[in-house]
Parts: C-alpha cells; sequence; structure tokens
C-alpha cells in the first residue's frame, strides 16, 4: 500500500468488517432452524474469509504482507500454540464445576453420521483457519493499536506492530475476553494475556495467527479423538464438544 493510500481515511474497515461479517453470521445461524444452520456452518467462515480476501485485494493489511515465517520460528509457534490447548482443556476436564451445561453441545453427526466428515472439515475450516485470521487482525492488529491512539484521535497504522503499552494489553485482553462465552473467560484471560506476551516476543502477526490456529485445531482434535481419555468422579466419560 503507498503511504498516500495508507494516510487516506481512517483504514478501520478492512479490521472491523471481517469481524463483524462473523459476528452477524453467528447471530443469524442462532435464528435459523435445523436445515439452515447446516447451512450456516459454511457460511460462517466464508463471510469473514471473503472481506479480507477483498480488503487484500485492495492492498490492505501491509503486516500481513512483510515478514513471513522462518522453520525455526514456526516450530516455536506451533509448540507454544500446543501447550496453549492444553492450558485451555486442562482446567475444565480436571475440575468438574468449570465445565458448562452440555445439554447441547457440538454434534457432527447432527444431520446424520453420512455428514459427520463433511461438518468435521468444516468446522476445522472455519475454527482453525479462518477464525484465527480476522481474530487476530482484529484484535492483534487493530484494537492493539488504535487503544494506543483513540483518545488523541490519532491514526492506529501509525503505531509499530507488537508495541507494548499496558492501555493496548488492556484493552486486547478485555475485548478478546467478552467475545467469548462467559465459562470460558476463566482461560481466556491468561490465554490472550499469554499470547500478547509472544506477539511481544516474535513481533509478526503471521506467528499469532499460527499459535492461535494450532491452539484451536489441537482443542478440536482432541475432541474427536479424546472421547473416552477422561471420566468424571462417578467414572462416566466427559464429553469434549463443548469445547468446540
Amino acid at each position: 500500500m503507498s503511504e498516500t493510500a495508507k494516510e487516506s481515511g481512517h483504514g478501520w474497515w478492512p479490521y472491523l468488517v471481517p469481524y463483524l461479517a462473523f459476528l452477524g453470521a453467528v447471530e443469524l445461524s442462532n435464528r435459523m432452524p435445523d436445515g439452515g444452520a447446516a447451512i450456516m456452518l459454511a457460511v460462517k467462515p466464508a463471510l469473514p474469509l471473503l472481506a479480507i480476501a477483498y480488503f487484500w485485494s485492495r492492498g490492505a493489511y501491509p503486516e500481513l504482507r512483510r515478514g513471513g515465517l522462518t522453520f525455526g520460528g514456526a516450530s516455536q509457534d506451533i509448540l507454544f500454540g500446543v501447550v496453549l490447548a492444553i492450558l485451555w482443556m486442562a482446567p475444565f476436564i480436571f475440575i468438574a464445576a468449570l465445565r458448562p451445561d452440555q445439554s447441547d453441545p457440538f454434534n457432527p453427526e447432527r444431520w446424520g453420521a453420512q455428514w459427520s466428515g463433511v461438518v468435521l472439515a468444516l468446522r476445522m475450516f472455519g475454527y482453525a483457519i479462518v477464525t484465527p485470521l480476522f481474530e487476530e487482525i482484529f484484535i492483534r492488529s487493530f484494537v492493539m493499536r488504535y487503544s494506543e491512539v483513540y483518545a488523541q484521535r490519532g491514526d492506529f497504522r501509525d503505531v509499530p506492530l507488537a508495541h507494548y503499552t499496558l492501555t493496548s494489553f488492556i484493552a486486547t485482553t478485555v475485548i478478546f475476553t467478552i467475545g467469548h462465552v462467559p465459562w470460558e473467560w476463566w482461560v481466556a484471560i491468561p490465554w490472550v494475556m499469554l499470547t500478547n506476551l509472544w506477539f511481544y516476543y516474535r513481533k509478526n502477526l503471521w506467528a499469532l495467527i499460527l499459535v492461535h490456529g494450532v491452539t484451536n485445531a489441537a482443542i478440536l482434535i482432541v475432541a474427536i479423538v479424546g472421547e473416552d481419555w477422561f471420566t468424571d468422579a462417578a467414572g462416566n466419560a466427559i464429553s469434549l464438544w463443548f469445547f468446540v
């Protein structure tokens, strides 16, 4: 993006629209009958991804166009993502009081066993690829930087990526946390704080997208294959589908 293009307007829309598109799709899905909800499983990730593709084609996201990932750095990100997945799941597995009501957990066979593979593939695509992409673009590239300049009506694009201030640290923690359901807040708060610290260390938005994606992918994989891994006090298997 040229400096002239960069300075024109406030630059918010490439960061806000994908996030708002996803929230709108979720709200619409919640209001639809079962058959429509099945279609929304594909629509929910498609809308923010299309928005990102549109703004990318217009030169947005310079922070994603420079500085890719090296093998060594990506290996660290993957390992960190797995560790964070364990930290996310462990409290709910071992502390029964923290587990949510499982009256309506995610069910990959909700629309028939013959479609479970497609359902899981769509869920993995949305949960582990699209969600980390639009959330990190919004939270870490927009909210983190905008929180530093909103009082002075400054341009968030003038703030370096992964720049620490207490204000931005708190802002990202709060916005990320309230974007999750209340029973997840126990783990959402430490997760976003730890990933903020990782961002300051890596100074690369792709690194955070990878960490986030690995965390989500690991959680979904454990939900799929770990149905009999853990039991409650009565010896009954703990279903892990509430995680996804």
